[in-house]
């Protein structure tokens, strides 16, 4: 059963041949789910599709590994599912297939004691293994196996002579699991004497089965907000930790107030990823609610492999970059047993010992969801690696706090089709979730991103190489045009293999708003759960652990070690306004928090998190979101106390609705149990306010002696001074590097206190 290789331009030849055998094409491949609610009752909706058999429709909890038995069969003419139960504060997870991942199933009768042949072949020498799924097949009968096939390549002949148990005929069975592009196969058996066909799929390029056909849907009621986002580990290479430190202390504060815990790596480019691996276990087995990492800059890219994935065995088989290795922490991967050469690019060429790793699939389940923005060697751009690394950082900044207002809605430009197991699929799939169909629009990628107020959402396709996609563009056009598109999914040949110059796949992330990108079509990426808040992290493990997960999202074996995310992995698709600012102070015998309202619509209140760490774990204080803008909290002991304050608002997606929290407003005060003083803020006034050189603090009263510090509204101290004053009038003279916006100004000696906001031109 060897594999037969032969130079095969996947994406360069005419697929009229099989696109012939079916009238599918990448929508066709998918059930476009959507949640509705009507008077208080919820169903499924989906876009009609007339040549569909039927509809089977299955429900499971989120973290069911099973479907188990369809709840229903509907129709083909079907276009909803009534039998929605959701109360409030639940989720159902749905799938729907008009065509499931079912084996094929054929028997014959066949002369006994005849000599018989069975030959499988793959017109793209690929098999039914594993370049597009774990397939195989097996043909059984007289209680024994006669013959089995996976990674055959191009063709697999089997002679065999049938059992003579003195009945004239045997029973013979075949059945095939196959990949995700069953198209390319072919077989027939036949009866050596006679030339007889007792089975065959027909012509090459006829469908042995239907492509499956599916969608799902994570369908929610109000679903609560989440508190705790885990753990997220920044690993840094360390020549870029310096020069981008600003960024970094920002992102890591960005992280918390999203309720992320922080823990900050460097690397080495010089380094080994088996001991960069080696660190992350040791620090997720001493923090396991670490749950994400985040590569920053050229750590070491893990490679691993003799695969394909896109299908050009000419010239790009081999070890692909694996960035997965660092997430799954406790498989085997060994380096003793690939030899292949062959690839175009000695990056990908993999020999016993050389650092490379033998395994084609992710070994086990992966417990750390990796994203990575690596800008190394993409002189297409006219910046430094610095320069895109902080130019990321900064739209990553921007849109944490929700200052793009990028339409909800999706754009697809597919050249692909239903050729190459209608990569789109990914799109129509995931974007009904999100937005609903009628907001999913087919049309070109760059000079619409370009020239519209952009797309949340966006997916491209076609004809690849390391540096472009036809039908889409080339990197000198990301270079050249700033799209207006957060999340985006881009698939062709070469260059999902990403760890070489100028690539594709990590151009988006150096370009106009793009925050993510993946290689979406092989295999197909699962994000319906981002529609109810998850982070993209979520569906990188989602899709990645498609073995472990039983099958659930893509019942066709293990992923292979190619799958990535290029971007932050902690990144949501929804995100609500901050209160603008926040500031805290002891009153009697307790801390009052006092904020300004936020923006936004569908605002349910406010919750309050309070930790001893301002990077630590934070707790709620509150019981139910406040609906006003002061709240007064009583700290268990003596201590500095930071707190953040996040806008609960409700969401609404195509999948449902949830309760959102916007990153935390920050502040803190020093709580000391026992002390209070009296407030005279009503005392003391300040002018001019807006201030811009210096302002005036007009008492009431003489002040005397007294401290003065002044807070920013991330709750930072900015400026601190002890004043003797003779008057009532005490002059600030603001220092001349202060930016525009709101401060807060904290007077106090051992006998009154106060705090006035201060609002600086």
């Amino acid at each position: 059963m060897t594999r037969i290789y032969s130079i095969v331009f996947f994406f360069c030849i005419s697929f009229a041949s099989l696109s012939a055998q079916s009238s599918q094409d990448a929508r066709d491949r998918s059930v476009e789910l959507e949640l509705v609610e009507e008077d208080g009752n919820f169903h499924l909706e989906w876009t009609s599709d007339p040549d569909a058999p039927e509809y089977r429709v299955y429900q499971k909890e989120r973290n069911d590994t099973s479907w188990g038995d369809p709840i229903a069969i509907l129709p083909g003419d079907a276009t909803r599912f009534d039998d929605v139960e959701l109360f409030p504060g639940t989720a159902k997870e749905f799938g729907v297939f008009k065509y499931e991942f079912d084996l094929i199933v054929k028997t014959v009768e066949v002369p006994a004691g005849a000599d018989f042949v069975l030959e499988f072949a793959d017109m793209f020498n690929i098999g039914l293994c594993c370049d597009f799924g774990f397939g195989f097949y097996r043909l059984s009968g007289c209680g024994e196996e006669l013959a089995y096939g996976d990674d055959f390549g191009g063709s697999d002949i089997t002679e065999f002579t049938v059992c003579d148990n003195g009945t004239a005929t045997e029973t013979l069975t075949l059945t095939i699991k196959q990949d995700m592009f069953p198209q390319s196969t072919s077989y027939v058996l036949r009866e050596v004497a006679t030339d007889s066909v007792y089975l065959t799929s027909g012509e090459p390029g006829t469908l042995i089965a239907q492509n499956p056909a599916y969608g799902y849907i994570y369908a929610g009621n109000r679903l609560p907000p989440v508190h705790d986002r885990g753990g997220i580990i920044l690993l840094i290479e360390e020549s870029v930790r310096l020069p981008i430190a600003p960024e970094i202390d920002r992102l890591q504060l960005d992280l918390v107030r999203d309720g992320w815990k922080t823990y900050i790596e460097t690397a080495a480019m010089t380094e080994s990823v088996t001991d960069i691996r080696s660190r992350i276990q040791a620090l997720y087995q001493a923090n396991p609610e670490i749950n994400s990492l985040f590569i920053i800059g050229h750590v070491p890219v893990p490679y691993s492999g003799e695969i394909a994935p896109d299908t050009h065995f000419e010239n790009h088989e081999g070890a692909w970059a694996a960035d997965v290795y660092y997430g799954e922490l406790d498989g085997n991967w060994t380096d003793t047993l690939v030899s292949n050469t062959s690839a175009q690019f000695e990056y990908n060429h993999n020999l016993p010992g050389d650092g490379k790793f033998d395994q084609d699939s992710i070994p086990t389940a992966v417990e750390l969801a990796v994203g990575r923005v690596d800008f190394f060697d993409m002189p297409a751009f006219e910046e430094s690696e610095i320069e895109l690394l902080q130019k990321y950082f900064q739209k990553n900044h921007l849109y944490r706090n929700a200052f793009y207002d990028i339409p909800r809605r999706a754009l697809v430009d597919d050249n692909f089709g239903n050729t190459f197991a209608a990569p789109a699929a990914s799109a129509w799939r995931n974007f009904s979730t999100m937005f609903g169909a009628e907001n999913v629009t087919m049309i070109d990628y760059f000079s619409t991103l370009s020239n519209t107020s952009g797309y949340l959402w966006s997916y491209g396709c076609g004809s690849g190489s390391h540096i472009s996609a036809e039908g889409i563009g080339s990197t000198q056009d990301f270079a050249n045009f700033e799209l207006n598109t957060i999340f985006t999914m881009l698939f062709g040949s070469q260059f999902g293999d990403w760890d070489n110059t100028n690539n594709f796949l990590r151009a988006p992330l150096a370009s106009g708003l793009t925050l993510t990108n993946v290689w979406a079509g092989s295999p197909p990426w699962t994000f319906h759960h981002m529609s109810l808040g998850a982070p993209i992290g979520t569906s990188v493990l989602a899709t990645q652990n498609s073995r472990s997960n039983g099958g659930v999202y893509l019942d066709n074996g293990p992923q292979l070690v190619h799958v990535a995310l290029m971007g932050d992995p902690s990144l949501r698709m929804h995100m609500a306004i901050a209160p603008v600012s926040a500031f805290a102070q002891m009153e009697e015998e307790s801390v009052r928090i006092n904020w300004n309202p936020a923006g936004g619509l569908n605002i349910e209140g406010y919750n309050i998190y309070r930790s001893i760490d301002q990077f630590g774990d934070y707790e709620l204080v509150n019981d139910t979101p406040v609906n006003g803008t002061t709240y007064l909290d009583t700290p268990p002991s003596t201590g500095i106390y930071y707190y953040l304050i996040r806008t609960v608002v409700l969401e609404t997606s195509a999948s449902g609705t949830y309760l959102n929290l916007s990153p935390g407003t920050p502040t803190s005060a020093e709580f000391i149990v026992g002390t209070s003083l009296p407030d005279f803020s009503q005392q003391i006034n300040i002018k001019p306010n807006p201030a811009n050189e210096a302002f005036y603090l007009n008492f009431a009263f003489v002040p005397q002696n007294f401290n003065l510090e002044i807070y920013n509204v991330q709750g930072q101290k900015v400026y601190a001074d002890q004043v003797n004053a003779a008057g009532n009038q005490v002059k600030v003279s603001l220092p001349s590097d202060w930016s525009t916006g709101i401060f807060y100004v904290k007077i106090w000696n051992e006998e009154w206190s106060a705090v006035k906001k201060l609002m600086v031109e």
